[in-house]
């Protein structure tokens, strides 16, 4: 089980130039993936992206590539180029009527952008091994990091769970006495208004088995068990577990809105209410689990 937040950095090399990988991921209800790369190196973004699907099945994931050229020249170096380019402007001016007064600031933006120029890496196929062995590695911490946090949300998940369990074996137990709790209430208010019924009174046995159908939780408390082992063993699963957690989840809702409308008892209203909000803590964790 792993989390969708994560970060790795990587770094590789070859003889011409030098790539710095950066991973990133959070949380997101499907799988986005952005990509930064140098301006010549775009055709790499289709790679990349085939590449982040072997890591990722959910969430935001941003990938930033690096370049570092070596050989660039020094700024105010090439001055024969420099005088070219110079010379190309005031050619290109005084053909369209304008005049040419070079500055200070004309030769520093001449300078960069033949730094600039010089600076090109090579073409985006080339570079390709050396910016995917970054990224593998990149990956692969990202992963690592994404697993140890899938490890503490594992634990929290499990004790929480384990509150859920607790807390509908209580609710089985105090439900198993709403019946009686109820025939006693009514045979106390008859009593307080002057009427005594038998306990074989077939008008007073109607209304109890009235009463105790429609407030049977029974059926939920076993189906809201049977969501908890679910949950449980999902936990224990390497794939991507994020939507069937979410799916458990609203099946475990289910089940407890049902059982706290069927509630006429006020502990077991208050267990009810109990689980609600255990169950919303656990779906706050899982949007956060691949």
């Amino acid at each position: 089980m792993k989390s969708m937040t994560g970060f790795g950095r990587a770094a590789a090399e070859c003889e011409s130039f030098s790539v710095v990988a950066d991973v990133s991921s959070v949380n997101k209800k499907g799988l986005e993936i952005s990509v930064s790369l140098p301006r010549d190196w775009q055709p790499l973004e289709r790679l990349i992206a085939a590449k982040a699907r072997e890591f990722y099945t959910r969430g935001k994931v941003g990938v930033s590539v690096r370049a570092d050229f070596r050989g660039a020249p020094a700024l105010l170096s090439g001055a024969s180029a420099l005088e070219s380019a110079a010379a190309t402007l005031k050619a290109a001016c005084e053909s369209v009527g304008a005049k040419f007064e070079p500055s200070a600031d004309t030769v520093l933006k001449l300078c960069e952008l033949s730094a600039s120029d010089a600076a090109q890496g090579p073409d985006w196929e080339s570079a390709w091994a050396t910016v995917s062995a970054a990224l593998s590695e990149a990956f692969e911490k990202s992963s690592q990091m994404r697993e140890a946090e899938g490890e503490n949300l594992k634990r929290d998940l499990a004790t929480r769970l384990n509150m859920i369990l607790e807390l509908a074996l209580s609710a089985e137990r105090e439900s198993r006495n709403t019946a009686a709790q109820y025939r006693d209430r009514l045979l106390a208010r008859l009593k307080d208004l002057g009427l005594e019924l038998d306990l074989g009174d077939e008008r007073l046995l109607k209304e109890l088995c009235i009463f105790a159908d429609k407030c049977d939780v029974s059926e939920e408390i076993t189906r809201l068990k049977s969501h908890i082992a679910q949950f449980l063993s999902a936990l224990e699963e390497r794939d991507a577990v994020g939507r069937k957690m979410d799916f458990i989840c609203q099946e475990m809702g289910r089940e407890i809105n049902t059982m706290a409308s069927k509630a006429n008892n006020l502990e077991l209203t208050k267990i009810a209410i109990s689980l609600k909000n255990e169950l919303e803590r656990v779906r706050e964790q899982i949007q956060n689990i691949e």
